[in-house]
């Protein structure tokens, strides 16, 4: 409990604002940065509802995977994620529609333990949702289309997700730490695809020294927000 005057506060919702937030910037650098280099990439009023949408994602993969949140507080967190979606101004574009909630479905998928996939599997598809979903969103609304060039360059991103959150959909310390191996090789090969540069360099080194973290602590009580300040480093020199 953290005591700001006479307003008490748990550290778990102070977590997760700052979680949403963090994960809320991750999401869009990609696409912003990209997207600069476009003269037709230009900000609209569509993009409000996406700001909208982006925080209650974030904020529902937070209380799924930290687990100190009541969970029917991540039910709310995807139902605002729907109401976002059917907004006049996204759903006049069916394909973003059906791309923003089948990211909204997904969650739903991870909410409910009875699906059972906080597993590898779930792992594979949270990272490819996360990375497909609400970055080409962004994209195709700040530009009006959508490159396979861009996409192309999300393969950093994706690799991080699967890399970094390996600890978060299993705790078999043992098969984690193997996972962790390959998922942690893939990233370092995505990022020697990048120019090589210092900011790659760095970047390399980074996830060197977040390996053998994992190999020596697996989850932490502070493993999400250890993931999401890693993942906005790696993307911020990446990208």
């Amino acid at each position: 409990m953290i005591r700001i005057g006479k307003l008490h506060i748990k550290r778990d919702y102070i977590a997760l604002a700052i979680f949403t937030i963090v994960q809320s910037i991750i999401s869009w650098w990609a696409a912003l940065d990209y997207g600069r280099s476009f003269q037709t990439a230009s900000f609209s009023a569509a993009q409000l509802p996406l700001i909208g949408y982006t925080l209650a994602v974030a904020a529902a993969v937070f209380i799924i995977l930290d687990r100190r949140i009541a969970p029917q507080w991540s039910l709310i967190a995807i139902g605002i994620t729907v109401a976002f979606a059917f907004t006049n101004i996204i759903a006049k574009e069916s394909e973003l529609l059906y791309l923003l909630l089948t990211c909204s479905a997904w969650l739903l998928v991870m909410a409910v333990p009875r699906f059972g996939m906080q597993n590898y599997f779930g792992l594979v598809v949270f990272s490819v949702i996360m990375t497909f979903t609400i970055p080409v969103a962004v994209f195709d609304l700040q530009n009006n289309y959508l490159s396979t060039t861009f996409l192309w360059k999300l393969t950093p991103m994706l690799a991080s997700y699967v890399f970094l959150y390996v600890p978060s959909f299993s705790r078999q310390r043992q098969i984690n730490q193997l996972i962790s191996a390959i998922t942690g090789l893939l990233l370092v090969i995505t990022i020697f695809l990048q120019p090589l540069t210092w900011q790659t360099i760095v970047a390399i080194l980074i996830t060197i020294a977040v390996w053998f973290s994992q190999q020596s602590f697996g989850r932490t009580r502070l493993h999400l927000m250890i993931n999401v300040a890693v993942q906005l480093i790696l993307i911020l020199l990446l990208y």
